[in-house]
């Protein structure tokens, strides 16, 4: 067996001399050893001492309990791998001390390997599951090869985790600074704190010293680059050139990073390239004695990156405060002509108003004939009606030749009666004062009594009835459903020819009754459906038939007050199918 793999914790053998390699100049790697057996502490130490790793040899720190090991912990926080047994003063003073370090120190960077001599006292499938630790050995099984392995693995990603944070801190660093930026609206403001902030994403060193630079036009038309901003020993070099302010050789690295766009790093100081879109080119330039690592240099990039927009927004501020001063006297222009358009706007208005005052006047004076009309021309009407009746009982025995003309009275005094009733309705729908006066009402009795008068008024039609279907009872206004008969009827008589038949059908759809109005006159067509119940509506098909076209109109909202709808099917030609659906219960 090769001596890298002889136990580590094995019989005790004797000690070979031999010439070892010069241990490495770098500072050592501290390595925190937990366990309550001395000869562990001192066999660790030994064999580490032959080891090293990036050019840095291993350091022991030894504890020899878990609380000598939080003494240690306080003082020294950045330990990065331990080393703990698991039974010391007590059964699972190890295990203890791992929920010690993750949970009150809340240290996650530190790489914790248990190792014990006695695996059952700690399952190891339990303690990797249960406790937040990196590796679990038995002090059986780790050699000396495999302790150098275990400890190189735990401290390359110890080093990760530290520079993940390191990155995460800089780029917090980046987001507060250029917030900030963000915020500012001048350019030398702008600039004078980027400078300040830059300060804050890297360490500066011990004598800061940052400036800020940009290339301007002299009289002569040519180009120099003079210091914008700076701080540390800078600050007085404000307005000077490049060449004044700094030494020849950072100057010449100055004028080749403008030249060639890219970033410069330097053994003490970085030039690095402030690009915008649209505004050129500043250069910030960074010293310090020591060197900046390949992390600074991306966070300073990332940064520069970040507050390019903030430097584009600042230039876009100065060029619209600029335009902005040069709309003022197109605005005061402006400004004068729009209140001459406003005073032609007052006049415009008040004489709106006064039309629509004439207009509500208007309508209210109609309001009040219509009114009138109905009050003065029901009894009257009432009265032809009547006396038509008794002339038309004694014509039957006496002058039967006189029933024609009694008949067209009645039906002129039943298309008067309809017409006020049409226009009354329309005015208290258009002004929102129809109220349903619901109730139970037998739809096929109030079809029957609607349609009478017509048969009584149009002998020359043929009236066909098929209710059979209807409910017995529905929860509507009887007088408004009414008229929605008798405007549907009305429409079947005025557009259809004399001796041609007016079907009256009902059935139950669910929830809902359906009443339908079919004739065998003209018919509509297809293109005039669409606009059939818009008010005042007329299609083609009612040239030289009197109306007003408000009726089908009327008929559709009173179907939409109950709940219900209308359709109409049509074929010109042949007839029309008119549907008036209504819920049965309200």
């Amino acid at each position: 067996m090769a001596w890298d793999d002889e136990p580590l914790f094995g019989n005790d053998a004797d000690d070979t001399a031999a010439a070892r390699p010069p241990r490495p100049s770098g500072d050592p790697w501290p390595i925190l050893v937990v366990d309550d057996d001395p000869q562990v502490h001192a066999m660790t130490a030994v064999l580490l001492r032959d080891f090293d790793f990036d050019g840095r040899p291993f350091e022991v720190v030894g504890a020899l309990s878990a609380a000598e090991a939080r003494i240690i912990l306080a003082e020294r926080p950045d330990l990065p791998v331990a080393l703990l047994d698991v039974v010391m003063e007590t059964e699972d003073a190890g295990l203890r001390l791992v929920r010690y370090i993750r949970d009150d120190l809340a240290n996650r960077r530190m790489r914790i390997i248990l190792r014990t001599g006695q695996p059952g006292q700690a399952p190891e499938r339990d303690v990797i599951v249960g406790y937040d630790i990196n590796d679990y050995k038995a002090k059986s099984e780790l050699t000396a090869q495999r302790l150098f392995t275990t400890l190189v693995s735990a401290l390359r990603a110890w080093r990760d985790i530290v520079t993940i944070e390191r990155n995460r801190l800089g780029l917090e660093r980046i987001l507060n600074a250029s917030a900030s930026l963000f915020e500012l609206r001048s350019m030398r403001a702008f600039v004078e704190r980027l400078v300040e902030q830059l300060s804050h994403v890297v360490d500066p060193g011990s004598v800061p010293a940052i400036l800020a630079c940009r290339q301007t036009e002299r009289g002569d038309g040519l180009s120099h680059t003079v210091v914008v901003a700076g701080i540390g020993r800078h600050t007085r070099a404000v307005g000077l050139s490049i060449a004044e302010a700094v030494s020849p050789a950072l100057a010449s690295a100055i004028e080749t990073a403008y030249q060639s766009h890219n970033n410069l790093y330097g053994g003490g100081h970085c030039v690095l390239v402030f690009r915008t879109r649209e505004h050129g080119k500043t250069i910030l330039v960074l010293e310090r004695a020591e060197p900046f690592t390949a992390d600074e240099h991306r966070l300073l990039e990332l940064f520069c990156n970040r507050v390019a927009i903030g430097f584009d927004n600042v230039c876009l501020y100065e060029e619209l405060i600029t335009l902005n001063r040069s709309l003022e006297h197109r605005v005061e222009a402006r400004t004068a002509e729009l209140a001459t358009n406003q005073r032609a706007l007052i006049l415009a208005k008040e004489r709106a108003e006064r039309a629509l005052e004439r207009e509500l006047g208007a309508k209210e004076n109609q309001s009040q004939f219509l009114g009138m009309v109905s009050h003065e021309f029901r009894t009257p009407l009432a009265i032809i009606d009547s006396a038509a009746q008794l002339l038309a009982m004694r014509a039957e025995q006496a002058g039967p030749d006189m029933l024609e003309r009694l008949s067209v009275i009645r039906g002129s005094v039943q298309r008067l009666t309809g017409l006020i009733d049409s226009h009354l309705t329309d005015e208290r729908l258009q002004s929102n004062a129809l109220v349903l006066e619901r109730g139970p009402v037998d739809l096929a009795a109030l079809i029957l009594t609607v349609v009478n008068p017509f048969q009584v008024a149009y002998p020359d039609r043929r009236f066909d009835f098929d209710l059979g279907a209807l409910p017995e009872r529905a929860d509507v206004d009887a007088h408004l459903v009414g008229l929605v008969l008798a405007n549907l009827i009305t429409n079947a008589v005025k557009y259809s020819n004399s001796g041609s038949a007016i079907t009256l059908r009902g059935h139950t759809d669910g929830a809902m009754a359906v009443i339908e109005v079919a004739d065998q006159g003209r018919g509509i067509p297809k293109c005039e459906i669409p606009r059939l119940f818009e008010r005042f509506f007329r299609g083609t098909s009612a040239v030289g038939v009197p109306g007003t076209g408000i009726g089908l109109h009327t008929v559709q909202q009173i179907a939409h007050l109950h709940g219900g709808a209308v359709a109409v099917d049509s074929t010109p030609g042949i007839g029309s199918n008119f549907r008036v659906i209504l819920p049965v219960m309200a």
